[in-house]
């Protein structure tokens, strides 16, 4: 009976996804006549899809944000060949015996876009602004190991100098660190981490991301942003590694996928990616070309529940839902790649253990939704789901998981759409009661997946706190073998996943794009970030 059940599932989603592609297709001839005029073949072009909320390393948290300031600014530290950690504006280091001191000498030749030079100042002032409890990063959990850093954004500490951050020099920067971490030269390579003009953002307050006031010491200087249209980035000629050698690259904000793809067809655009700008279900028909590649990241799509939010507050609830919904659909439909997932860290990285998770079960969810009050779904609420409007593949996995859950439980769940800064906002001040999200390591280690959760991460949209799991991450984080790494992880994994039931993984992100054959020197790296310095073309 049940395998009955599954397939006729599956058909009728499947006939759900045949139907908006249908009305999809037929409604885009007024979007097509919007593209723009191709750029000249020494301008390198793509579509981000989707406005970025912000430029300020202080305040991103997403993908489309953290992919400009990849370009625009440059840390530390970056990353070479394998993932494997290289200086950038820090051109040598040395950690002392302890592991908790950490000493930059930076490169004497880095500039800004404006000619001044980079120095170990702004990296003090840029990471105190992420510390600063008044700015509200979402990522300032991830400098906590610097001495007194938690204790300053938990206003335990007023004074900007008791952290463990300074300037012996111009080119000398010192950081004391708590403890010793393992990945901390990792981190120093992410946004959070990145340099900051104290003079200009004093002088133009939140302006100072804008194109006209932007300063950047990365491979390319903020060119122009048009709001909702498009950016060009431009060579920085003050970059210490010499410019890119090309005219620039202009990023679209084009949300339709298949506008994206026929513009890349047309010639138009240089590069488009699922699923942003290629659609997924467009990938049988394209995997054979010479210009298609596809990897796979250590990225994952999951759905959260808000705990502290009815009928959610209730951890029956959660497992009945996770218990009820078949992964299996989901490479089915997509056909992309995907690879179905029911723990958080992906086989990509250490500590990855596919025997964690809740896995399908149906009878486990009717008992567990019974054992809730709610048996074969009688007097469950209605309640809603909210996705980005960023791609159809978001919404026909919202659509997959509403048919599940009506089909297998019994209950109505209602889908809301809105676009990607507006849900991030919503996230942000009032999660729903479920969400549909992914996400993408920032630096290839397990920690940057389980940190997500801990207590103070501002991207724990969750609401769920655990202070034995807070514990056993920061454990994890200096355990000095594998193993006891591998065996903190699975506590932790555990508890989020299978005791809490706070999210419910879905797949590993496969990563599939075209890339026009005469573009030579891209590289979109293990984090999902488009790595544009060497990008030419073919003479």
């Amino acid at each position: 009976m049940q395998h009955q059940t599954r397939t006729f599932s599956l058909l009728m989603v499947a006939g759900l996804v045949i139907l908006a592609a249908a009305v999809y297709f037929s409604s885009c001839g007024h979007v097509t006549n919007t593209i723009p005029q191709h750029d000249d073949g020494r301008i390198f072009t793509m579509n981000i899809g989707t406005e970025p909320p912000t430029l300020d390393p202080v305040e991103a948290d997403d993908m489309i944000s953290i992919s400009i300031l990849t370009n625009i600014y440059r840390g530390l530290t970056q990353y070479g060949p394998n993932n494997r950690i290289v200086p950038a504006y820090a051109q040598s280091w040395q950690i002392s015996p302890d592991g908790r001191t950490y000493t930059f000498h930076l490169r004497k030749n880095g500039r800004w876009s404006d000619g001044k030079p980079v120095t170990a100042n702004d990296f003090v002032y840029g990471w105190r602004r992420v510390l600063d409890p008044k700015n509200g990063s979402p990522y300032a959990f991830l400098l906590f190991d610097i001495e007194n850093a938690r204790a300053f954004y938990e206003g335990q500490l007023s004074e900007q100098s008791a952290l463990g951050i300074k300037a012996l020099d111009d080119t000398t920067l010192q950081v004391r660190l708590e403890r010793p971490v393992a990945f901390f030269l990792q981190i120093m390579a992410f946004s959070i981490s990145l340099p900051q003009r104290q003079d200009i953002i004093e002088r133009y307050g939140d302006r100072f991301t804008e194109a006209k006031y932007a300063v950047s010491n990365g491979p390319y200087l903020l060119g122009e942003w048009r709001h909702e249209n498009q950016i060009m980035l431009k060579p920085n000629p003050k970059y210490f590694n010499g410019a890119p050698q090309n005219d620039g690259v202009r990023m679209y904000m084009i949300p339709e996928p298949n506008t994206s793809l026929i513009m890349y067809e047309n010639n138009e655009l240089d590069f488009v990616e699922t699923p942003s700008s290629l659609p997924v279900k467009e990938v049988r028909r394209l995997k054979n070309r010479p210009d298609y590649h596809q990897k796979t990241l250590n990225g994952i799509s999951y759905m959260g529940f808000n705990t502290r939010k009815k009928p959610f507050d209730d951890i029956r609830v959660r497992k009945a839902f996770i218990h009820a919904f078949d992964r299996q659909y989901i490479p089915k439909l997509f056909q992309g790649g995907e690879q179905i997932i029911q723990s958080w860290i992906t086989p990509g990285l250490t500590a990855y253990n596919p025997a964690i998770g809740l896995p399908f079960d149906l009878e486990k969810a009717r008992q567990y939704l019974a054992k809730a009050g709610y048996p074969n779904g009688k007097g469950f609420p209605r309640v809603e789901m909210l996705y980005a409007n960023t791609s159809p593949e978001v919404r026909q996995m919202a659509e997959i998981a509403q048919y599940q859950w009506q089909e297998n439980l019994g209950v109505q769940v209602d889908l809301k759409t809105v676009e990607w800064k507006v849900f991030l906002k919503e996230l942000d001040d009032d999660p729903p009661p479920i969400f549909r999200l992914q996400w993408y390591v920032d630096y290839p280690d397990p920690d940057s997946f389980m940190t997500v959760f801990i207590s103070e991460s501002g991207n724990n949209f969750t609401r769920w706190t655990s202070k034995t799991y807070d514990r056993l991450v920061r454990e994890a984080a200096t355990a000095q073998t594998l193993s006891e790494r591998q065996a903190l992880y699975d506590q932790a994994q555990r508890l989020l996943l299978e005791e809490a039931a706070a999210i419910m993984p879905l797949y590993v992100i496969p990563k599939s794009y075209l890339l026009k054959p005469d573009v030579l020197g891209f590289e979109l790296n293990e984090l999902n970030l488009p790595i544009l310095d060497n990008v030419h073309f073919q003479k």
